[in-house]
């Protein structure tokens, strides 16, 4: 990785950091009464659903509780659709850094939360142009799709 392309994610990083993340929807999440098992297996299928592939799932507690943090259960799961990712990946590599996408799934107490990115707010940093500020756009209404499908997913099986 050349340095241009890690100095825009390191500024990337340190900005996400530092804004407020809520105010601005620069990271989407939902909350979900569902058991952690549960709502990551039907994140799978939701996200499926919408023509993402998943390639790996990690688990992150382990390594959260190595340094300090307790926490009940941690996932990431990576996913994308590999035919942008690969056109994307010739015209914009400066995006490289960013596939596959990563949705955090994680227990706070009883609850499970979804958060991901939101590719919309990368535009600026990325000095994007309307083709990849529109496609920016579209991953960000994708994105909102899965976790309302979450939140519906979640309701059927309460009632």
């Amino acid at each position: 990785m050349n340095r241009l392309t890690m100095g825009v994610w390191g500024t990337l990083l340190a900005w996400m950091l530092v804004a407020p993340l809520q105010a601005d929807e620069k990271l989407l999440t939902v909350r979900s009464p569902q058991a952690f098992d549960l709502a990551l297996e039907q994140v799978q299928e939701v996200l499926k659903k919408h023509n993402f592939t998943v390639a790996h799932i990690q688990k992150c507690d382990g390594g959260l509780q190595d340094m300090g943090y307790t926490t009940d259960n941690y996932k990431i799961v990576f996913f994308g659709r590999l035919e942008e990712v690969r056109e994307l990946s010739k015209t914009h590599p400066e995006l490289v850094p960013l596939f596959p996408f990563k949705l955090a799934v994680y227990a706070e107490g009883k609850d499970t939360l979804f958060s991901v990115l939101n590719p919309a707010e990368l535009a600026p940093l990325l000095n994007a142009d309307k083709a990849l500020a529109e496609q920016l756009v579209v991953w960000e209404q994708d994105f909102r799709a899965v976790l309302n499908d979450m939140q519906v997913v979640q309701v059927a099986h309460i009632h």
